[in-house]
């Protein structure tokens, strides 16, 4: 008896041992080796990468090079504990996981390594079974709509609301649709995609172009989570009578950069290297329906200080990603009612486009989060239906209401990409600042709607893509490049008044100045500039 009762013991103890993980992100201090050269980005960027950045004009530069593998090869050469688990290139960062705490000391021998940061501690443990959860309530399947040909409630089904409230169906009847755009989704997964009726036009049009796990590299992005499943539906949705996406004729990559059961610092990195990937590949349009500003970890909980607009690891990442010439899509959040009532991150970005929600009457959803009173910039930037919004269920062909900024995010992402796609040549500030202007709040901005709601028709006129006359095709600026001053010219003998802005390549505004066109050219002094990429904008005759 005794016998039997010291091994029970031992056995308990052998299996009630729970194995500790721990991850780290190891930053380096330079890429002065890599192998990858910055004059042969076909290496590491895709063609379409290249074209995007040579059509606006931005440098490829040290921080779009892949990490030096030798770097990698001596961290993981110092303990075989080490295991890597995900490359962060624009940070310069490598994650790595471990079973032993002090095994990361050993880093110090490296002097290429610049710091080391604990971004996951398995001994603290998420205290929500799903941060992501939601809920599709009353679950409808409406009578298929067969007509092509009118946009109206009975084609859209249960999304006629959030693309109405847009004036959405606008720009899809003039075939304006997302086509020729790339959306990367980025999200904790995609349960269902690969089977549900309203995503088979996606793939029967070879419009899923790819998929990426960074949480768990190799595994399939299907199985894990059905939020980014809902998410998907708002944008490229296709079943007609049922649930209509705002760009169902946009490409897509779906990558999972978060693990819903859990929230760790680790996670922001992830996106960062998601987003990463999504420039490689040619993305247009980042969609993110996450945000971030407590973790497990207390100790690396953001504070309403840190969300300053480019300080947080997510942040910082997402405006990379805008400065790569992508249009970063950012819900707001879900704070309003809650102690936090923020935004968090990304959302607080100076270049993320933030969304906050309203319900079907264009009212404020309880749950959108604030902007920050303190701020001058506007956040969130504008509102779309979040409240009430229609999704896609993932376990089931059907359709119904859903709360959360998560929706009335990729609403505008899809929306911003069918608008693009009528002029793919615009750039993203162009596309953003179009669809501020067209929003009902424009001139009276404030910490709930941002802007307001946006109208996406009149947001197409603000851009005169349907004007055969528009000011933009009469418009050039010369000599470009340009070193003390450029000539303004608008082809037109006509006089008028206008204004003229002129944006840095971050978006902020440099100069404004308000002008008389009378038939001859204007020079336009620039000697005080630094060198740079700028934009000119010219606001006249209700076009831009």
């Amino acid at each position: 008896m005794k016998r039997f009762l010291s091994l029970a013991l031992v056995l308990f103890i052998f299996i009630g041992a729970e194995a500790q993980e721990y991850k780290y992100a190891v930053h380096f201090t330079d890429k002065d080796f890599t192998p990858f050269s910055i004059d042969q980005p076909e290496g590491f960027l895709s063609q379409r990468a290249i074209e995007r950045r040579e059509k606006y004009n931005i440098p490829i530069i040290e921080e779009d090079l892949p990490i030096d593998p030798q770097y990698i090869e001596d961290v993981l050469g110092l303990n075989s504990n080490f295991q890597l688990i995900i490359k962060v290139k624009w940070l310069n960062t490598i994650i790595i996981s471990t079973t032993d705490s002090t095994d990361v000391e050993v880093l110090d021998l490296l002097d290429k390594v610049e710091k080391v940061v604990q971004v996951y501690n398995s001994e603290f443990k998420s205290t929500k079974n799903d941060k992501l959860s939601f809920e599709v309530e009353n679950e409808e399947l409406y009578q298929p709509y067969k007509s092509t040909q009118a946009y109206d409630s009975a084609f859209y089904g249960g999304g006629w609301i959030q693309i109405n409230q847009l004036k959405g169906e606008k720009l899809h009847e003039l075939g304006y649709k997302g086509q020729g755009m790339v959306i990367a989704v980025l999200d904790a997964g995609f349960s269902g995609v690969d089977e549900r009726l309203i995503f088979q036009a996606l793939w029967d049009n070879d419009q899923i172009l790819g998929t990426k796990n960074v949480v768990a590299p190799g595994e399939p992005v299907f199985s894990s989570h059905t939020h980014g499943t809902a998410v998907l539906s708002t944008m490229g949705g296709y079943w007609e009578g049922n649930l209509v996406g705002t760009a169902p004729d946009a490409d897509y990559w779906l990558i999972r950069t978060e693990d819903g059961a859990s929230e760790d610092l680790i996670e922001e990195y992830n996106w960062v290297a998601g987003a990463a990937f999504a420039d490689s590949v040619g993305a247009d349009v980042l969609n993110t329906s996450l945000g971030y500003t407590t973790f497990d970890d207390p100790s690396t909980d953001h504070t309403w200080e840190e969300l300053n607009g480019d300080s947080t690891v997510i942040t910082r990442g997402s405006n990379m990603a805008f400065r790569k010439g992508m249009l970063v899509v950012n819900s707001a959040g879900n704070s309003g009612s809650s102690s936090w009532r923020y935004v968090g991150a990304p959302a607080d970005g100076y270049q993320v486009f933030s969304i906050g929600a309203v319900d079907a009457d264009q009212q404020i959803a309880s749950f959108s989060s604030h902007g920050f009173p303190w701020s001058d910039e506007v956040k969130p930037n504008v509102v779309a239906r979040g409240s009430g919004a229609y999704v896609a269920y993932a376990n089931s062909d059907a359709v119904g209401p859903s709360n959360g900024t998560s929706f009335s995010g990729p609403i505008i992402a899809g929306m911003s990409a069918s608008l693009w796609s009528a002029d793919p040549s615009l750039s993203p500030t162009q596309i953003k600042r179009a669809i501020q202007y067209s929003a009902d709040k424009y001139l009276t901005p404030d910490t709930l709607y941002g802007y307001g709601l946006p109208n996406y028709e009149h947001a197409l006129s603000i851009l005169g893509v349907e004007d055969e006359l528009q000011v933009k095709n009469k418009i050039s600026v010369a000599p470009n490049p340009v070193l003390e001053s450029f000539s303004l010219n608008l082809e037109t003998a006509e006089t008028f008044n206008f204004s003229m802005k002129i944006y840095n390549i971050q978006g902020a505004l440099m100069e404004e100045r308000k002008m008389n066109w009378d038939g001859s050219p204007l020079t336009i002094d620039i000697k005080s500039y630094t060198s740079g990429i700028y934009f000119v904008e010219v606001n006249a005759s209700n076009k831009i």
